[in-house]
């Protein structure tokens, strides 16, 4: 009795280290794909701020063509009144609602026009835009954002120097709205949570996508990569935002003459967003199969318990009848060995639940079938086949998840010669067979080696499988056509075939066509064939008569060699 409850034992350690290794490698396959998935943030972010800096670069090249404008009218005008027709000439050139106003600032920093018809003789010769723009005469200058005592707004600066026959004599302020610039910024189409900003090289936030006014008058923290290299042109790196405390991706873009850094920040949440239905369905799985497992072990604590209950027993009548009936001993003694040989082969050869299901089924039937009658030798002969269908199952569902999730290694494929190999293969597992192949040589596509051979042993192993009743079979394999980039290929054979009314079910799991007495199988290889040859971008399809065969098509990437 003790024997068997560390068998029991035994199994349920078993079934928890496969639990715990199905799981393990279920969450290592998602921190992958979720390690992709912001791998492929990383590098949409930096392509949508070279996109916005463009843009930006745009609007700057506006600005400086009407700053330029600006200082050509101050120039040549005398009289204030006729610069200001002039200026709103000017504006109404930019989009509206870009720049607040205009005004002018002399050689000694007093304004001396303002658009708004305000401020002037206002003093700024101490502001640092000024003194900044008298250090660079030649360049247009971009300031930090203020709020504006005029309109209220905030507002940034950009300005060019007004040059008097090469000596500075002022400048020209274009006041232009954070709030326009962020507009722009959020008519990048993004998701929500996604933020994009405009970055003054000192670090100050010029304009934000979202929550614009919130976020002015802030720094953007120092530890910044465009920050902390003033040389670098690109780049990206993931941050947690001090306004809304999520984590981002991040790519960015300087403006080679402003210095100006445009961010584009994509959400966590959003880049994920794609994965969840996989996960959902990982989740499906993981579940399914650890059912099973928990199944299995369940169903051999309970066989092994049964035995055990058994060997107690027949200890108990052993010892009761020993005197009376020796016959009755040698028989009870011989039973007892047998089923510690039973046991043995339980301790030593469990390798999984459900092959030890099938293992104790094949010892009873051979060691005790003269003891059973014929509804005794039907049940192990469902016992054998229910594992060996679970066990099948099993098999087949992880190597559909296996091959769903594996990395595609495309390279050019020798379609002809691999479904050769794989027909040889079937020929001499069943030399009784006589099989008329007709391979088409010269197939050839771009894909996965091993994941195609996958495809290829299915349908030519299903072809195999229901022409087993014609004694004439021919199965074929051939090019039909070629559109798009793609090749189509067939598999035919002259077997059972099936009805076209069902044909939807064909690529499902689980879903099949014919009982389990006629022809074997799992249901999942067709599901297997449509999920590999959909990730290499093709479709599949099949048409079928009832007792006149069957044909199968799938589409692959020519091959370029």
């Amino acid at each position: 009795m003790n024997r068997m409850r560390a068998l029991m034992l035994l199994v349920a350690v078993l079934t928890g280290l496969a639990l715990a290794g199905l799981w393990w490698q279920a969450d290592r396959a998602r921190t992958l794909l979720q390690q992709q998935a912001f791998d492929e943030a990383e590098q949409r972010s930096l392509q949508l701020a070279d996109a916005m800096a463009g843009q930006i670069d745009g609007l700057l090249s506006s600005l400086d063509t009407a700053l330029l404008r600006l200082r050509r009218d101050w120039l040549q005008v005398t009289d204030v009144s006729d610069f200001a027709l002039l200026a709103q000439e000017t504006l109404r050139t930019l989009p509206e609602g870009f720049v607040d106003y205009v005004s002018v600032v002399d050689a000694s920093g007093h304004v001396v026009y303002n658009s708004l018809g305000a401020e002037s003789g206002v003093f700024v010769g101490d502001r640092p835009h000024f003194r900044a723009q008298r250090a660079a005469p030649q360049q247009m200058l971009v300031g930090t954002p203020v709020q504006s005592r005029l309109s209220g707004r905030w507002v940034f600066i950009v300005s060019r120097a007004v040059l008097r026959e090469g000596v500075f004599d002022g400048t020209v302020h274009l006041l232009v709205s954070t709030e326009h610039v962020a507009r722009r910024l959020a008519a990048l189409s993004l998701r929500p949570t996604d933020i994009v900003s405009l970055v003054h090289p000192n670090g100050d936030l010029l304009a934000h996508s979202a929550n614009n006014t919130g976020a002015m008058s802030r720094k953007v923290p120092a530890d910044r990569p465009f920050l902390l290299d003033g040389r670098a042109e690109a780049g990206t790196f993931r941050f947690e935002s001090p306004l809304d405390a999520r984590w981002r991706t991040a790519g960015w873009r300087r403006l080679p003459d402003s210095g100006l850094v445009t961010v584009v920040g994509l959400s966590d949440e959003g880049v994920l967003a794609p994965l969840q239905a996989l996960m959902q369905r990982d989740w499906v799985f993981k579940l399914l199969l650890s059912g099973l497992f928990v199944a299995g072990g369940g169903l051999i604590m309970l066989l092994l318990g049964r035995v055990g209950r058994s060997q107690a027993l027949l200890e108990t009548l052993t010892g009761e009848l020993e005197q009376r009936v020796q016959a009755r001993t040698r028989d009870l003694a011989m039973l007892n060995a047998e089923l510690e040989s039973f046991a043995y082969s339980v301790a030593h050869d469990l390798r999984t639940p459900l092959r030890s299901i099938h293992g104790f089924a094949s010892l009873l039937e051979e060691d005790q079938a003269e003891r059973l009658d014929d509804t005794g030798r039907s049940h192990l002969r469902r016992i054998q086949a229910g594992a060996k269908r679970m066990g099948q199952l099993i098999t087949d569902l992880l190597s559909m998840t296996q091959l769903g999730r594996a990395t595609l290694k495309v390279s050019p494929v020798d379609l002809s010669a691999m479904a050769t190999d794989i027909a040889s293969e079937l020929d001499r597992n069943d030399p009784r067979r006589r099989v008329e192949w007709q391979i088409e040589e010269g197939l050839r596509a771009e894909a996965d080696p091993v994941l195609v051979r996958a495809v290829l042993q299915n349908l030519l192993g299903n072809a195999w499988k229901y022409t087993g009743q014609n004694p004439q079979a021919r199965i074929s394999l051939r090019r039909e056509s070629t559109a798009s980039g793609l090749h189509t290929f067939v598999v035919q054979d002259n077997g059972a075939g099936f009805d076209m009314a069902f044909v939807q079910q064909l690529f499902q799991p689980f879903r099949r066509l014919h009982a389990h007495d006629e022809f074997e199988g799992s249901g999942v290889g067709l599901a297997t064939v449509k999920r590999i040859v959909e990730r290499h971008g093709g479709s599949v399809g099949a048409e079928g008569v009832p007792g006149q065969g069957a044909k199968f098509r799938f589409s692959l990437p020519q091959s370029d060699v």
